[in-house]
């Protein structure tokens, strides 16, 4: 019986080789595009220069409404890196592990039901495994939850490195404290959260701002999709632009929500 389980286990590993390699290249790429950019700001998209808007035909025949003539994005998307003290980093740390607590019970309500109990809480904690789960959750699934965790961190001002590494401190307090109701912690876990979701994260994050900026609602929607921390309060990165047309002159106001 043994034996039977094994050999189906080994086919099911084979079928999907091709597909985990596939996903592991995707990474890589994503990877070496990351590698390249890490403690690069992203860039604000560019706006026409202010002499060029003045000079443009539709200025001179008097259309110097920007409604009418040209589409001004009304917002623009960006991230600032920003020092944090010691208070700042456990309370962002304790938000995150209050909502694991939540999300967890949440997503797996089967899971939890069949075998989560304070008993195995007890004998699961401090144990350390590799786990035998498949492929699509150590793969996908822990990728894109520690994407999501690094882009968190990002909006709340953190650089690419300090958004990795409290990524690394919340997907850890996650293994040892909370999962541990259902099973012991993981060693694929540990890395490929924190690790392979930070990869992901700046793949995504690039891309969710080549969209947020983009200037039409399609690429809003789909930019705030990939990046829902966009949509929250606690974004550091939204900046209000109001362009101001008088005549001949122009101006413009920047103002940074927080």
């Amino acid at each position: 019986m043994i034996t039977k389980q094994r050999d189906c286990y080994n086919g099911f590993k084979e079928h999907n080789f091709m597909k985990i390699l596939v996903f592991i290249m995707l990474i890589a790429s994503t990877g070496i595009y990351a590698q390249s950019a890490i403690d690069q700001p992203v860039e604000m998209p560019r706006f026409t220069p202010l002499d060029e808007i003045l000079d443009s035909p539709e200025v001179e025949m008097g259309l110097d409404d920007p409604n009418k003539n040209r589409r001004i994005p009304r917002y623009i998307y960006g991230y600032k890196n920003r020092s944090h003290t010691m208070s700042e980093n456990m309370k962002q740390i304790a938000a995150i592990y209050g909502v694991t607590w939540v999300v967890y019970p949440l997503t797996q309500p089967s899971v939890v039901k069949e075998n989560g109990s304070f008993k195995n809480y007890r004998n699961n904690f401090g144990k350390l495994v590799f786990d035998k789960d498949e492929p699509f959750w150590n793969w996908f699934v822990h990728p894109i939850s520690g994407s999501q965790l690094f882009l968190y961190y990002r909006a709340n001002g953190y650089s690419r490195i300090d958004a990795l590494a409290m990524a690394f401190v919340s997907s850890t307090l996650f293994e040892f404290t909370v999962e541990i109701y259902t099973e012991p912690a993981s060693i694929q876990d540990l890395y490929q959260t924190p690790i392979l979701g930070s990869i992901l994260g700046v793949g995504l994050e690039n891309l969710s701002m080549y969209l947020l900026n983009s200037g039409n609602a399609f690429g809003r929607f789909f930019g705030h999709v990939i990046n829902p921390a966009t949509l929250f309060w606690f974004y550091e990165g939204k900046v209000r632009f109001i362009p101001q047309y008088s005549n001949r002159q122009a101006s413009a106001t920047f103002v940074f929500e927080f």
